[in-house]
C-alpha cells in the first residue's frame, strides 16, 4: 500500500468517527485513485507490442528508406498515454520529424500515442541515407502513463536496426577496357589453364598429373594422352586504399572527410568498372571495418557477389588509419599471386610508401598509383619521379553530386 493509499484510509476511518462525510468521501477518493494508478502501473505495458522495421538493409548514399513504427495496445486497458523513445547513431536523418535529445540516449526518435482498448497504430518515416556508414536506430525506451499524466510503467525494447549505407559509384571515364595498370609490364606467372577450355591431347610427359590422363584416348591409341586446354587469360586487380587524407603520422586522430568520401567513391567506382570490364578485383586497407583485425583485405574474386562485398566494407570502414600504409603494402605479397596488378588510390604524399610500391613492382606485381585530390599533381609526379607508373584522377564534382571518376 502506498502511503497516498494509508492516507486515504485514514481519512475515511477517521471521517466516519468523526461522522463528517466530506472527509469520508475525500478518503475514498483518494483510495480509488491509488487503485486505479496501481491498476495501470500493474498492466501498464503488458501486452502492449512495438515494432519498427526498416524496408531494407542496405542503401547507397542519397537514398531514401522507409521506416515503420507500430505500436498495438493487446488488451482491454486503454492508454492514456504511451511514448517510445529510439535511440538514433549520428547521421541518421528522419525526413519527417527532427530528432530529440536525451541525457540518457544521446539523439532519440521520439513518439506519443494514445491508444483505445486493441487499437493498433502504424507510422511510417522516411530515413534518408545522407552519410556512408552504418547507422544505427535502437534500442527504444517505453514508458506509459495513467489516466493523471503519471508514469504507470516503463521497460526497455532491445532490439536494434542497422542500415549499411553504401558509398556511391559513377562511371569511370578516361580509362580504356581491359586497360593494365602496371605500365604494360608483362606477368611473372605462367599461363593458367582454363579447365572449361578443353583443347585436345597431347602425348604424356613427365610431370603431367593422373587426372589429366584421357583414358579412353590413350586406350584407343595404345599410348599415354594427357588432356590439354586453352590457357585462361586471367587478369587480377587489387585496389589498395590509402584511407590516411591527411599527412603525418598514421596515428594521428584527424581527417579531411571529404577527401575520406571521395577516396570511398572512387575506390567503389573502380571497382565496379573492373568488375564489369571482366577483371578479378579485391580491395586491401588498413582500416577499422568493424571485424576483429585491424586491416581488412578481400582478395580478388571474379564472384558476383564481389562488387557488393566491397561496397560492404567501404560502408564499414573509419575515416582514419589503423596502421601505416606501408605497413599494408608490405602484407600484399603474402597472399597474392606475382602478375597481380596492384592500384594504390591516395588523396596525400605517397613519399612514405614509394619504397614499398618499389619492393612490390620488384618481385613481380604491376604497380600503379591513383592520386585524386588537390595534391593529385604533386603523387603523381613524385610517384613517376622513382620509375613508378601514376595516373591523376578527380571527381566532377562533390562526392555527395558527383557523375563520374574522370582519371587522365
Amino acid at each position: 500500500m502506498t502511503g497516498r493509499a494509508a492516507l486515504g484510509v485514514v481519512l475515511a476511518l477517521g471521517g466516519s468517527l468523526a461522522a463528517t462525510p466530506v472527509v469520508v468521501l475525500l478518503g475514498l477518493a483518494i483510495v480509488l485513485l491509488e487503485g486505479i494508478r496501481a491498476l495501470w502501473r500493474r498492466q501498464g505495458l503488458e501486452d502492449v507490442e512495438y515494432a519498427r522495421q526498416l524496408s531494407t538493409a542496405r542503401a547507397v548514399v542519397g537514398d531514401v528508406v522507409g521506416l515503420d513504427i507500430s505500436v498495438w495496445n493487446r488488451k482491454r486497458l486503454p492508454l492514456a498515454w504511451l511514448r517510445a523513445e529510439d535511440a538514433a547513431s549520428a547521421g541518421l536523418v528522419v525526413r519527417e520529424r527532427e530528432l530529440a535529445h536525451s541525457e540518457t540516449m544521446g539523439r532519440v526518435l521520439a513518439n506519443a500515442w494514445t491508444l483505445a482498448p486493441f487499437e493498433r497504430v502504424v507510422r511510417h518515416f522516411h530515413v534518408e541515407a545522407t552519410r556512408r556508414g552504418v547507422h544505427e536506430l535502437g534500442p527504444a525506451r517505453l514508458t506509459v502513463g495513467d489516466l493523471f499524466a503519471g508514469l504507470a510503467d516503463e521497460a526497455e525494447h532491445r532490439v536494434i536496426d542497422r542500415l549499411v549505407v553504401r558509398p556511391r559509384t559513377v562511371p569511370v571515364i578516361g580509362l580504356p577496357p581491359r586497360a593494365r595498370w602496371g605500365g604494360g609490364e608483362p606477368s611473372r606467372r605462367g599461363l593458367l589453364e582454363h579447365p572449361l577450355a578443353y583443347a585436345g591431347v597431347r602425348d604424356y610427359q613427365p610431370g603431367d598429373p593422373l587426372r589429366k590422363l584421357h583414358h579412353r584416348a590413350s586406350a584407343r591409341v595404345g599410348r599415354p594422352l594427357t588432356k590439354r586446354f586453352d590457357p585462361a587469360r586471367e587478369r587480377e586487380v587489387l585496389i589498395a586504399l590509402d584511407i590516411q587524407s591527411l599527412d603525418g603520422p598514421a596515428w594521428q586522430p584527424v581527417f579531411d572527410d571529404d577527401l575520406v568520401e571521395s577516396l570511398c567513391v572512387t575506390v567503389a567506382s573502380l571497382a565496379r568498372h573492373l568488375r564489369d570490364d571482366g577483371a578479378a578485383v579485391g580491395v586491401a586497407v588498413a582500416g577499422y571495418s568493424g571485424a576483429p583485425r585491424p586491416v581488412a583485405v578481400l582478395a580478388p574474386s571474379e564472384a558476383a557477389e564481389q562488387v557488393p562485398r566491397i561496397l560492404d566494407l567501404l560502408a564499414r570502414l573509419s575515416p582514419f588509419p589503423s596502421a601505416s600504409f606501408d605497413r599494408l603494402l608490405g602484407t600484399i605479397p603474402r597472399g597474392l599471386r606475382p602478375g597481380t596488378e596492384v592500384v594504390v588510390v591516395t588523396a596525400r604524399d605517397p613519399s612514405p610508401y614509394l619504397a614499398a610500391m618499389r619492393r612490390l613492382r620488384s618481385v613481380g606485381f604491376g604497380v600503379t598509383l591513383l592520386a585524386i585530390g588537390p595534391r593529385a599533381g604533386y603523387a603523381v609526379v613524385r610517384t613517376r619521379g622513382v620509375g613508378l607508373a601514376a595516373r591523376p584522377a578527380r571527381l566532377d564534382g562533390p562526392w555527395a553530386e558527383c557523375r563520374s571518376l574522370m582519371i587522365a
